[in-house]
C-alpha cells in the first residue's frame, strides 16, 4: 500500500524535523504511540495502542532508524 500525506506546519523545517527525528517525542504528538524507550544507540522499544469502538489492542515494536538525512528525511523501520 502506498500512502501519501501533506502537512502545512506553523514552524520551520528544522524545528519540525527536530520532532520527527526523535522517536522519544512521538507520545507527545502521536496518539497511537503511548511509550518509547531507547534501548541503545540504534534501537527503541515503541508501544502502540489502537482503538476501534470498544476494542483496544496494544503492541510493542522494536524500531531502528534506517535512514537519516537531516533536515529532510528520517525513516524508522520495525526490526
Amino acid at each position: 500500500m502506498d500512502l501519501t500525506a501533506e502537512l502545512t506546519a506553523p514552524c520551520s523545517v528544522a524545528e519540525l524535523f527536530g520532532w520527527v527525528e526523535d522517536l522519544e517525542t512521538y507520545p507527545q504528538w502521536l496518539e497511537i504511540v503511548t511509550k518509547v524507550e531507547r534501548r541503545d544507540d540504534e534501537a527503541w522499544a515503541v508501544d502502540l495502542r489502537g482503538r476501534v469502538g470498544p476494542l483496544a489492542r496494544s503492541k510493542r515494536l522494536r524500531m531502528v532508524r534506517a535512514e537519516f538525512e537531516p533536515p529532510h528525511r528520517v525513516v524508522f523501520e520495525r526490526r
